[in-house]
């Protein structure tokens, strides 16, 4: 089982959105030393949580300092951007960091309807029901064929540039499962967002058309996840993104509190914490959960989100799970 990563940048109450792309950058660095597959960059926009609104401003810079990990988007919000410039972004990407870039697309906003707004600047182009048509000419443009939009016929993307990325969709619908299906791409399946997608792994299945990025269906599962030595350690690290879910949930959405800020306002009460869509505890703990879902799945990769603090602890956390799955 090849084990990823899955970064959102996250900002703690005592940090900044500053330190958070620090951390991000150190945190790719520890990734590569331990010799896991992907480290993917999420995309939000005019949070106060999470720092990271640009993936491919930080993938060049991510994979120069890094060696062997396959660095990528997750994902790039198609519904904002030009296909043609996605496609000129990462075939350029591509060509700096040969067989090292990934595109993961995502079909949600990522921000809120002003953001949304702001992002698109006049464009009419932006609601879902335009993401088949944004997704074809991606296709296209990406593997030099002529779009299937009239008005784009003439278009090229910049001769000589890279091969094509490893492009991803991520998926937590039907409506996407069946989307990654068509067009042939790999599916990155979040049940981080939503535990019932992966009862979508044979919607996707049953429907896949091989394509110029895939010839079989390719899934990987992102979860949530917090590993320690001891259950007790990782129920403790837990408390900072538990917390700051509790909050989320009566619409405040700020910093990430520290692990101290974190036991003051949960009081202790982990009742109050659990979460379906989180794995938390010693890597056998998270084996043992995670199973009836590799089972059902039966996906090649795990994408894991791991949000706590201190730092070392994320990174103690990724060491923990690529051991526990590289015994098997």
């Amino acid at each position: 089982m090849k084990i990823s990563v899955v970064d959102q940048s996250p900002i703690f109450s005592n940090s900044s959105a500053d330190q958070a792309i620090k951390d991000t950058r150190e945190l790719a660095k520890c990734c590569d030393s331990l010799g896991l597959n992907r480290f993917w960059l999420a995309e939000h926009h005019g949070s106060s949580s999470f720092a990271g609104c640009s993936p491919e401003i930080l993938i060049p810079s991510l994979a120069s300092e890094t060696e062997s990990i396959r660095i990528g988007s997750g994902g790039v919000m198609l519904m904002h951007y030009s296909p043609y410039k996605v496609a000129e972004n990462f075939r350029l990407l591509e060509s700096l960091f040969p067989n090292r870039i990934d595109l993961g697309l995502g079909r949600a906003p990522g921000s809120d309807a002003y953001q949304a707004g702001a992002l698109a600047y006049g464009s009419k182009t932006t609601g879902p029901e335009f993401f088949p048509t944004k997704m074809n000419d991606l296709k296209s443009f990406l593997e030099g064929s002529v779009s299937s939009t009239k008005s784009f016929e003439s278009v090229n993307v910049t001769p000589g540039l890279g091969e094509l990325p490893e492009v991803w969709l991520l998926v937590s619908s039907r409506q996407g499962a069946e989307y990654a299906a068509h067009f042939g791409l790999p599916m990155a399946l979040a049940y981080f967002i939503d535990p019932s997608c992966i009862d979508l792994a044979d919607v996707y299945r049953d429907n896949f058309q091989p394509s110029i990025f895939v010839d079989k269906p390719k899934i990987s599962v992102g979860v949530f996840s917090i590993c320690a030595d001891t259950d007790k350690e990782a129920e403790e690290l837990s408390l900072s993104a538990a917390a700051w879910r509790l909050n989320s949930q009566k619409g405040i959405f700020g910093t990430f509190p520290t692990l101290e800020e974190a036991k003051d306002s949960i009081n202790g009460d982990l009742a109050r914490t659990n979460d379906n869509r989180t794995f938390v505890g010693t890597a056998q703990t998270i084996r043992e959960k995670l199973q009836p879902i590799l089972n059902k799945v039966e996906p090649e990769e795990l994408k894991i989100i791991t949000i706590c603090e201190p730092f070392s602890a994320r990174v103690r956390s990724y060491d923990l799970i690529k051991q526990s799955f590289a015994l098997n």
